[in-house]
This record gives structure tokens, C-alpha cells and sequence, in this order.
């Protein structure tokens, strides 16, 4: 009955991620050793070319698997030019919280999003103001297309006309 096959059916599952993962921090560790040894900057593009270089048939280590595997991405921040060398972690240790007033002011948790630092408040603003600029758009490409079909069956009209007067008039 206690099978070790049936406590855990993902357990084949968890053990090849967890190879991958370490597959992808070893791939790390020699990239960084390679760049280092020939005093190439660490970036997440030249990390990706030598460990293509490093590794026939290997497309390379990409940003966001970097990223997604916590050990692969603490060595390329110890490594990366673009760390300084005295970076903060990530996230604080999470203490008790309070929601609502006093909760004091939240920091943007991205720097190149700057929507993440806006409030609900402001959020809520600019997309009713979208909203609003869409319908008014909406609006305005449905008159001009009234607009365009009025001159259009003008156009038809005058045309009309023309080839009924060039039938009329007489040829010499």
C-alpha cells in the first residue's frame, strides 16, 4: 500500500524540472566564467551568445529562463555589469501588514513600467478618459464614413449625369 509510486505521481515530473534547473545555472556558471575570462561584459544578450557559442545546438540561455530559475537569476545578478555591487535585494522580509489608512506609500515595483506607479484612483481616471477619447472616436469615423458615402453617391449622381448628356448630344 505504500507504494512511493502513488504518494507522489508528479514526483518523475518535479525531478526533471528540477534537473533542468540545474542544468540552466551550470549553463550560467560557465557562460559567466567564459565572459569573465575574456573580459566581455555580462549582459543577458552576451550571456545567451556564449552559451550558444559554448554549446552546438544549444539556442542559448534566454532572459526569461534566466529569470524564471531563482539560483540561475542570484548568479547572473552577481555577475551582471548592470548590478551595481552593492544592490539591495528584491523584496523585504514581509512583516505583519496593514490595509487602509497609514499603510504609508507603495513603490513602483518595476522601473520600466510607469503605470505601476500610478494609484487605482488615477488609474481608473485614464481609462474612463480612454474610454471616453475611444467613443468619441467611434463617433467621429461614423460621420466621416456618412460623410464619404454622401459624396460618393454625389459622385455616382454627377457621373450619371454626364454619360446621359454625352448620350443626348449628338455626335458630328
Amino acid at each position: 500500500m505504500n507504494d512511493p509510486d502513488l504518494a507522489d505521481p508528479f514526483a518523475h515530473l518535479k525531478q526533471r524540472a528540477s534537473e533542468r534547473a540545474d542544468r540552466t545555472v551550470d549553463r550560467i556558471r560557465a557562460g559567466v566564467a567564459a565572459l569573465k575570462s575574456t573580459g566581455r561584459k555580462i549582459t543577458a544578450e552576451s550571456l545567451k551568445q556564449i552559451t550558444r557559442d559554448l554549446e552546438p545546438g544549444f539556442a542559448g540561455l534566454s532572459f526569461q529562463v534566466i529569470r524564471r530559475n531563482p539560483r540561475a537569476y542570484a548568479v547572473y545578478r552577481e555577475a551582471a555589469d548592470a548590478f551595481p555591487a552593492s544592490a539591495k535585494p528584491d523584496r523585504k522580509p514581509h512583516g505583519k501588514r496593514r490595509r487602509g489608512a497609514g499603510g504609508g506609500t507603495r513603490t513602483p515595483r518595476s522601473s520600466y513600467d510607469p503605470l505601476q506607479s500610478l494609484s487605482k484612483k488615477d488609474l481608473g481616471r485614464r481609462i474612463r478618459t480612454m474610454e471616453e477619447e475611444l467613443e468619441t472616436g467611434r463617433r467621429q469615423r461614423g460621420a466621416l464614413a456618412y460623410d464619404q458615402q454622401a459624396v460618393l453617391a454625389k459622385v455616382l449622381r454627377l457621373e450619371t449625369e454626364i454619360i446621359l448628356l454625352q448620350i443626348e448630344k449628338p455626335h458630328p
